[in-house]
């Protein structure tokens, strides 16, 4: 029996066949303009919410709600408040180095306002040993918060959560913070770090790039990349390549130099803060280097934490989907 234009649109939508599947003939014949307009609006709508293989699955208004609106849709993306287990990274490693600083007397700070050298070399004597296979690191010496720049961007972090303030010359842990510590512990205090690192933290201040915001903008994509790669250690090429198949135009906001492509530097600019100074600085990637036989040749894979999965769920589909449409990207793309 054929489906007649005012009869439910045999796709389930519920709604009207020619609102619906009709709409995208373009034989189809309106009975006033507003009934086109409605015809157009519902064909448009559905595109925007079919998968698209660019954004490995995603829909183009998915996609949209992860650049604008990533705290906003929880329907999608939910970042859970109370995590249901003991966070671990490296970023409150250095917190915990800070706080246990603090007595009721507080901190004095240096003259300049930051954390006493003492406190500096004391935090940096354990922090260290996590990249003894780093170079730049091994080499490193901290004498002043200035050459501490991840102790100093956890002090920043700190302060933009208002868990501790300076008064008077001194660092003072805040009431906020003694009351989440109180009542959920880490488990509490880790989503505020999370949210204010992702939301008002500006990542271009650890490094010489570009402003290059588009990489911060785009953090729950990035997550999203290692949703669907992180369940093991695979290599960050891949993570790049998805994340320019869906994004070129980062590309633009790089400029080539005469030792690399814009291309090139936007990989090094995503190695360093959407790898090392997100993922693992927040606990929620693993990396993994493979030496080259170059000094500056180095490859690296990345696998997501336990952690990853207490911090945010994504309300889209089953994993094994994300798997299947990135085998056909891949397939596609070698013929």
């Amino acid at each position: 029996m054929k489906t007649g234009r005012n009869d439910p649109c045999p796709c389930g939508s519920r709604k009207k066949y020619k609102y619906c599947c009709l709409s995208g003939s373009v034989n189809d014949e309106f009975n006033s303009i507003e009934e086109m307009g409605a015809a157009v609006g519902a064909l448009v709508e559905k595109q925007n919410q079919k998968p698209q293989d660019d954004f490995l699955g995603l829909s183009s208004e998915q996609a949209y709600r992860m650049l604008y609106s990533a705290f906003d849709t929880p329907e999608l993306f939910q970042f859970h408040n109370q995590l249901s287990i003991e966070p671990d990274a490296p970023i409150l490693m250095l917190m915990k180095g800070i706080i246990s600083a603090i007595d009721d007397k507080g901190l004095k700070a240096t003259t300049k306002g930051n954390l006493p050298q003492k406190l500096c070399r004391e935090v940096w004597s354990n922090y260290g040993k996590l990249y003894e296979d780093d170079i730049f690191y091994s080499f490193h010496k901290v004498n002043k918060e200035d050459d501490f720049h991840g102790l100093h961007v956890t002090r920043i972090i700190l302060e933009l959560a208002g868990f501790i303030r300076k008064t008077r010359g001194r660092f003072y842990l805040t009431k906020k913070y003694q009351k989440i510590v109180r009542e959920a512990g880490l488990k509490g205090l880790y989503p505020i770090i999370f949210k204010i690192y992702c939301s008002k933290f500006n990542w271009g201040y650890w490094d010489h790039y570009n402003d290059a915001s588009f990489i911060q903008q785009s953090f729950l994509f990035t997550l999203y990349l290692l949703k669907v790669h992180g369940d093991k250690m695979t290599s960050t090429s891949v993570y790049e390549d998805d994340f320019l198949r869906a994004y070129p135009m980062v590309i633009d906001e790089f400029e080539e130099t005469p030792y690399s492509t814009p291309e090139n530097n936007f990989r090094n600019c995503y190695y360093s803060r959407a790898y090392r100074r997100f993922l693992v600085f927040l606990g929620l990637a693993d990396l993994e280097i493979i030496k080259g036989d170059k000094l500056y040749d180095n490859k690296y894979k990345i696998q997501k934490t336990p952690l990853f999965d207490a911090v945010i769920s994504f309300n889209l589909i089953d994993n094994k989907i994300y798997e299947a449409i990135h085998s056909s990207v891949h397939s596609d793309s070698l013929h």
